[in-house]
């Protein structure tokens, strides 16, 4: 490995974005041949300083030294030429390229003719390959690869740039168990080659098995670093908080009551970006969450969608409250007593450049309790009930006429599920990735009433691409893959090892209602 430099040294580090501050004043070292985390919530800071340190973003103030030289980047080039490269959460591959012309794609070595050297570019990758501890087939189509050997791909092109410091921003988002432990040993492997790791991370179990230093962000400020030794996953919550919030656990034991919804040989035709379910029959009880886990994409979307009535259904029923709703309209299915929280909140749950008042009520301008003569509406009762459901659902805002998008995006969530599931009194209600984007306070939150209303004899479907919500909200979890229904595993039973497989096409069991 070599004599060990001094790393990266961010000192006094600022980003004004036009009068407001995205960081301010953070210093923080990250010691050459070691993984260090930089966690912390949403808006903490921190894909904003790790923007600075990969050329991305330019600081309005502070300095940044590697291995002991002052550097000013003018762009990423510059970024990667002196040995920083970055891993996005959202991949930069395209899918008709094969694996190797995606790792060398901008540059490419070349013969003396001018054609690309392809030889010479495998000799390297396969080099990259050794000192990653990784192995992928050169000649497949990244198109064909699953969601972690596309990772690996990525974290394969800033090591065949040389990169001696890799940046990861939250990757282990989209990967299913077995992934992220080898993703987690992947790192081991490259920090004993004498790589850096800098993990961008809010899970803070992962966090704490692989870092061997954490440094924590608040409100674009710096709160210190632990090492691993000196951590603990609540003491990092309250650096990251300013108090003590538990997001762990299991689910709160309810007693089951009638079936809610019946699923029976339900199956779906394609569509241009999901997947068709594949005769799927399961029941989802009142007074349960059931959970459904699965790599994005094998047919979640497409079963909230046919029990919303927004999906064909080609084949089988769906029961609801007791009733056939396989073919009725989405707006009797809702009116039943079926409520949605939508996965993009921005684009699907809200109107953003409406009030707060008007989004509040979204849909439901014409419920009883808001009319005052004939078809009219009272907007003093609106006004009035909305009030109330922000006090209750602890919204902070300034007024109430100011547009949605003013809020922050907890608050924002908050909007959505008192609209959902209080302004009426839903007995279904479909979760969809609930938590994504959300801080630990606000996540704690719809923890707390997802919860609540499970205890009120409620029936959830919770659909979320985080596995350890699944696992801390649901009596049951089910697996998709490719549209089929995998299994569906009692909590107390789960295996993760197994669920890990199961998403990723292991052996399926023969399951249904």
């Amino acid at each position: 490995m070599g004599v060990r430099t001094d790393g990266i040294r961010m000192n006094g580090i600022t980003k004004d974005f036009s009068g407001k501050l995205a960081l301010e004043d953070v210093s923080i070292h990250i010691q050459e041949g070691t993984i260090h985390a930089i966690v912390g919530e949403n808006g903490a800071g921190k894909s904003t300083l790790m923007s600075i340190l990969s050329g991305v973003l330019q600081p309005t103030k502070g300095t940044i030294s590697i291995d002991g030289q002052e550097v000013r980047f003018r762009g990423t080039r510059e970024a990667t030429r002196l040995g920083i490269g970055m891993v996005y959460q959202h991949f930069m591959l395209i899918p008709i390229l094969k694996v190797w012309q995606n790792i060398i794609l901008g540059v490419e070595p070349r013969k003396k003719s001018g054609t690309i050297h392809q030889a010479q570019a495998i000799r390297e990758i396969q080099a990259a390959c050794e000192a990653y501890g990784t192995t992928l087939n050169m000649e497949e189509l990244v198109g064909n690869l699953t969601v972690g050997e596309q990772q690996r791909v990525e974290i394969l092109k800033v090591l065949y740039r040389k990169a001696k410091y890799i940046i990861l921003d939250e990757p282990t988002a989209v990967l299913t168990p077995g992934e992220i432990q080898q993703l987690l040993d992947s790192m081991r492997a490259l920090k004993k080659a004498g790589k850096t790791i800098l993990f961008i991370s809010h899970k803070l179990d992962e966090v704490l098995d692989v870092s061997d230093e954490i440094s924590v962000l608040r409100q674009g400020r710096y709160m210190g670093t632990v090492t691993r030794q000196e951590a603990t996953k609540e003491r990092l919550v309250e650096m990251m908080v300013g108090r003590e919030i538990n997001i762990d656990g299991k689910p709160l034991p309810v007693e089951r009551g009638n079936p809610a919804i019946r699923l029976q040989n339900l199956t779906t035709g394609k569509t241009e970006f999901g997947c068709a379910l594949q005769g799927i029959s399961v029941e989802a009880y009142e007074g349960e969450v059931l959970g459904f886990a699965g790599v994005d994409g094998n047919g979640q979307q497409e079963l909230v969608e046919s029990i919303l009535g927004l999906q064909k259904v080609e084949a089988g029923s769906i029961m609801v409250l007791g009733r056939d709703t396989t073919h009725l309209t989405t707006d009797k299915i809702r009116k039943m007593g079926v409520a949605c929280i939508p996965p993009d909140r921005q684009h699907e749950g809200l109107v953003m450049d409406s009030s707060i008042t008007h989004n509040a009520v979204l849909g439901n301008e014409n419920l009883p309790q808001f009319r005052w003569l004939g078809p009219l509406f009272s907007v003093e009762k609106i006004r009035t009930r909305v009030a109330q459901l922000l006090r209750d659902f602890d919204v902070r805002y300034g007024s109430t006429e100011e547009p949605v998008r003013d809020l922050s995006g907890g608050n924002q969530q908050k909007v959505i599920i008192a609209r959902e599931c209080a302004l009426t009194d839903p007995q279904v209600i479909l979760a969809v990735n609930p938590t994504r984007g959300l801080d630990i306070g606000a996540i704690r939150f719809v923890y707390e009433k997802l919860e609540e209303y499970k205890a009120a004899g409620k029936c959830i479907i919770l659909i979320s691409t985080e596995l350890s919500e699944i696992v801390r909200l649901s009596d049951r979890i089910g697996l998709l893959y490719q549209g089929l229904l995998m299994d569906v595993l009692e909590n107390r039973d789960i295996d993760l090892q197994e669920i890990g497989a199961l998403m990723l096409g292991g052996v399926k069991k023969e399951v249904g209602p």
